[in-house]
């Protein structure tokens, strides 16, 4: 028998065998580097000669292949009571973006005679709706998407919730100012890859923001002897701004966001069907159950851990989140999402189901070959009147024009 170590290759050869006799466990195969060459090295730079060194970039040039990141102020903007507001010809095209940052704010004023009135929970996200669209790819944000889930899903991304100052009920003739801050995400950074999502804005002639504020009632609901007014958004984009321009296909999805139409869990609406496009696949769905809810509107009410009981999210094919024994537990879930989100106090009555939780986006559940895709719930007893469901989607699809699905 050919002893193993004469059919492998000799130390002269790329590959040899290490320590060698007398050595406790297996051999171990190891490559020997390559001896440097500070000519290969200046080659791979461009430069054949010595003369050719001022080609190499110095720190701070405008020349190499580098990219730096950049905070841009897009401006402040007057929005208008119960109307949408819409910016568009303020956004500078042309660079991969990373995040915006939305500052909502507004005044409460007092009357001259004593203001009365009930501060709503999370005041005063109700009081915005937000959609994002492009002139050639799909909704980045779906039309209607309350700001409340917004805030919640840059909280869970980033481990902290974002500036928010809530309303108080004016005094006399007094002004009380609000404010909430507002991170739209592109980038994921949960991801081991975060920019494979990044909103590429060198692909569209327009980018339009729309958002809609809504009334008093929204944020204060027996208001009495109190105005809105002077309500603002003031808007900011993190950016990539490449010296060398980075080829076209680096990105590889756009980043989605939508909402549903409210389950009535008193009424018994127990199953939501998602959407099933053959473009789309699902990140996360974010599931907020609230009591004292305004009937057939998301994403109002406050917030209940005594709604839901248990979470199922089930296809033709197979059961994805839960199991044909049951859904998953909310406190389990609940637990589970500290963990998973590093987040101390949880948010009452948010629940995630993450189908990413591995970082990788290939791990996303794709939606366009199911016939049939839903969640569903079952619910504590004793539940009353106004008791509701909201769901919240983040996903991504294909660009329009590449090609794969």
């Amino acid at each position: 028998m050919t002893p193993v170590l004469d059919v492998l290759p000799k130390p002269s050869e790329p590959w040899h065998v290490t320590p060698g006799f007398d050595s406790f466990g297996p051999a171990v195969h190891t490559r020997r580097p390559r001896p440097f060459s500070i000519r290969r090295a200046l080659q791979s730079f461009g430069a054949t000669r010595m003369s050719d060194l001022r080609r190499l970039p110095k720190v701070g040039e405008e020349s190499g292949d580098r990219a730096e990141l950049e905070r841009v102020m897009i401006g402040s903007f007057p929005l208008t009571i119960g109307q949408p507001t819409i910016i568009t010809r303020e956004f500078p095209v042309g660079d991969p973006w990373l995040t915006m940052t939305i500052n909502l704010r507004g005044e409460l004023l007092g009357g001259g005679t004593t203001p009365t009135g009930t501060i709503v929970a999370d005041a005063p996200l109700p009081l915005w709706q937000i959609a994002l669209t492009t002139d050639l790819d799909k909704d980045v944000i779906e039309p209607s998407v309350s700001a409340r889930p917004l805030f919640r899903f840059a909280q869970i991304e980033e481990g902290t919730a974002g500036e928010i100052t809530a309303p108080t009920v004016p005094g006399v003739g007094a002004t009380t100012l609000f404010n909430a801050v507002l991170t739209i995400i592109f980038a994921d950074p949960r991801l081991l890859v975060p920019e494979d999502s990044v909103l590429d804005t060198r692909r569209y002639n327009s980018i339009f923001l729309t958002i809609t504020t809504g009334s008093l009632a929204d944020i204060d609901t027996t208001a009495t002897f109190t105005t809105l007014q002077n309500v603002v958004a003031d808007v900011e984009v993190l950016r990539i701004s490449p010296r060398v321009p980075l080829p076209l296909n680096v990105v590889k999805v756009l980043p989605f966001y939508k909402r549903y139409a409210p389950l009535n869990a008193f009424g018994g609406d127990t199953i939501l069907n998602l959407d099933r496009v053959p473009t789309l696949a699902m990140k996360r769905l974010m599931m907020f159950a609230t009591s004292g809810s305004t009937a057939g509107v998301p994403f109002t009410g406050t917030g209940s851990n005594a709604v839901i009981d248990t979470i199922r999210v089930s296809s033709n094919r197979r059961d994805h989140f839960g199991s044909a024994v049951g859904g998953i537990s909310r406190r389990v879930l609940q637990h589970d999402n500290k963990l998973d989100y590093l987040i101390e106090t949880w948010p009452t009555g948010w629940y995630v189901y993450d189908t990413v939780i591995d970082r990788s986006l290939l791990s996303a559940l794709a939606t366009g070959d199911l016939s049939v895709l839903q969640t569903i719930f079952t619910y504590q007893a004793g539940l009353s009147a106004g008791m509701n469901v909201s769901v919240f989607e983040n996903g991504v699809q294909k660009l329009r024009g590449t090609r794969g699905r």
